[in-house]
């Protein structure tokens, strides 16, 4: 039987409850997380925090997806399309990537339209394509997980990157 990850929407501040509660029903879920500096007025405090509030992956069959719901606080399941919004494995590496790495890394929930298509070619995340936006030395790049209309934005040397655009050659 086919496995796919499926993207569900949870109840506020309850996307580590809902995946123990998913592992412990037998499904395979992620969540995934980034630290965060919070600040207190006596004291500072890294703190876990998901990087896509209030979302969970969870790998299942797709005809298997009402399964999800034997576990209260997820509100969801996230449609795309009118279909379920099957996540790309690859996708879900990329999203494991990022919450090992240690730079800082930022969703948005973003389509780009006016920048240019990169593909990175070099670094952690070679392999990937995105939009760019140019920001002094560095570049930041939104690489699209599509089924869920968010953008993981990472920042790269210009260097790391590549034009998906050919350019003619003019002779």
């Amino acid at each position: 039987m086919l496995l796919n990850w499926i993207a569900l929407y949870t109840r506020s501040r309850q996307e580590q409850s809902v995946a123990q509660q998913l592992t412990m029903c037998g499904i395979e879920s992620f969540v995934p997380m980034r630290k965060e500096l919070h600040k207190w007025s006596d004291r500072k405090q890294l703190v876990d925090v998901p990087l896509i509030p209030s979302y969970v992956f969870a790998y299942l069959p797709l005809n298997k997806h009402h399964q999800v719901f034997c576990v209260p606080r997820i509100v969801r399941i996230v449609m795309f399309n009118n279909r379920v919004a099957i996540v790309n494995p690859s996708e879900i590496e990329l999203l494991r990537k990022v919450c090992r790495t240690e730079n800082p890394v930022s969703m948005k929930r973003l389509k780009f339209c006016i920048e240019d298509e990169v593909e990175i070619i070099s670094g952690l995340f070679a392999g990937y394509s995105g939009t760019v936006a140019k920001f002094g030395t560095n570049c930041k790049v939104g690489i699209q997980i599509k089924e869920i209309d968010y953008s993981v934005v990472v920042n790269v040397l210009y260097d790391q990157i590549r034009s998906c655009v050919e350019v003619p050659v003019l002779s």
